[in-house]
């Protein structure tokens, strides 16, 4: 089991949802601890004084989740993991602005110091296995979605879901595809798409320069992606 230590600002739907639905996935007894942010500290109190910003009383853990943390926050994450004992770090990028590339550059290199393992999923719904034990344990269950897809006369019957996404999208848009047929594509992107909205995925609009498009585009294609896989399984 992989200790998990979460941490998200108070108040803020992102990381309260991806915490939700871990519990219901079965990960609650994984969740060691939580560590809700109340504000924002100055830049400048983060990096000359990063010790009054710092959280206290943290339990020990093996991993830790950065849900939605702005980047002024973003920049104590290696001193938290270290403080926890952490092993590896995931920090979930589904805003552009929540880990900018220089800024992102500068977490690793701390992390790498520290012997600390790390991803920086952009969507947090593209992790995959990086080849870290405590990483991989979590992306076993959470990131990039994979189903398994059951059709009979061109319906699709039922969907599985292998991995999700940690924000729940996946499960949700699985049952929406039961009775749906799978012909023509077109029509079944279109009911996917609406369904990932309705949910609806957490990923920003706004265009995300290394991406050249928007994550919630992105996390779309990745899911649409698991569709076509799991039919092409089935011979569709």
């Amino acid at each position: 089991m992989v200790k998990t230590l979460a941490l998200l600002m108070k108040g803020e739907r992102y990381g309260a949802q991806i915490v939700e639905n871990l519990c219901n996935r079965g990960f609650s007894g994984n969740l060691w601890g939580l560590h809700e942010f109340g504000e924002v500290p100055p830049l400048d109190v983060v990096l000359d004084e990063p010790e009054a910003v710092m959280p206290h009383g943290l339990p020990d853990c093996d991993l830790v989740l950065s849900l939605g943390l702005p980047q002024e926050l973003q920049a104590l994450v290696p001193a938290v993991a270290e403080e926890a004992g952490a092993k590896a770090v995931i920090i979930a990028i589904c805003n552009q602005d929540w880990l900018p590339p220089g800024l992102r550059g500068q977490v690793r290199d701390e992390l790498e110091e520290k012997g600390i393992s790390y991803a920086f999923p952009k969507p947090f719904c593209s992790l995959t296995e990086v080849g870290d034990p405590t990483i991989d344990e979590f992306a076993r269950m959470f990131g990039k979605p994979e189903l398994r897809i059951e059709v009979r006369g061109g319906i699709i019957r039922s969907v599985e879901v292998l991995r999700g996404s940690p924000c729940g999208s996946t499960w949700y848009v699985a049952e929406k595809l039961v009775g749906l047929p799978v012909e023509p594509r077109e029509a079944l992107w279109e009911e996917i798409a609406k369904a990932h909205h309705v949910y609806p995925c957490l990923g920003s609009m706004v265009v995300d320069p290394e991406l050249g498009d928007t994550v919630l585009h992105v996390a779309q294609y990745l899911l649409r992606e698991a569709v076509e896989k799991a039919l092409e399984r089935e011979g569709y």
